[in-house]
């Protein structure tokens, strides 16, 4: 099973970056980085804040706000109904909560999140894989 390992590692502006590694076996398959709303971590529903450290299924899901079907994160604590996606975007006004993957970052966000996007997707499509997240 694929896992994708996030490390938070700076604060910015309203927002969280980390560096992710998409990883099958030992093997790196794709690498970037992530932005996230600002902490704390929250369990709460309907608030624009990350979720909290820890370890995730990402199952694939509809979105009708983005009209593709999208990584969806979930555990024990976070509900599939918080609705926590991977998707596109470089601002932390773009990440309502989700987690945003890119290839560079710089004190306002990431960039090139569309084209990272797209070769996320098609490396994990049709299969859930699990998510890490951990706190630097």
């Amino acid at each position: 099973m694929k896992v994708l390992e996030i490390k938070r590692f700076k604060t910015i502006d309203d927002g969280t970056i980390g560096e992710f590694k998409l990883m099958q076996d030992s093997q790196i398959l794709l690498s970037g980085y992530t932005l996230e709303a600002a902490g704390p971590d929250t369990t709460t529903p309907n608030q624009d804040k990350r979720i909290p450290a820890g370890a995730y299924t990402a199952t694939w899901f509809f979105s009708p706000d983005f009209q593709r079907e999208l990584p969806l994160l979930f555990n024990e604590s976070v509900s599939k109904k918080r609705r926590i996606l991977i998707h596109g975007g470089n601002y932390p006004k773009d990440t309502l909560g989700c987690v945003l993957i890119g290839t560079e970052y710089n004190e306002k966000g990431i960039l090139k999140s569309r084209d990272k996007l797209k070769e996320l997707l098609n490396l994990t499509r049709d299969n859930d894989f699990k998510v890490v997240i951990v706190n630097n």
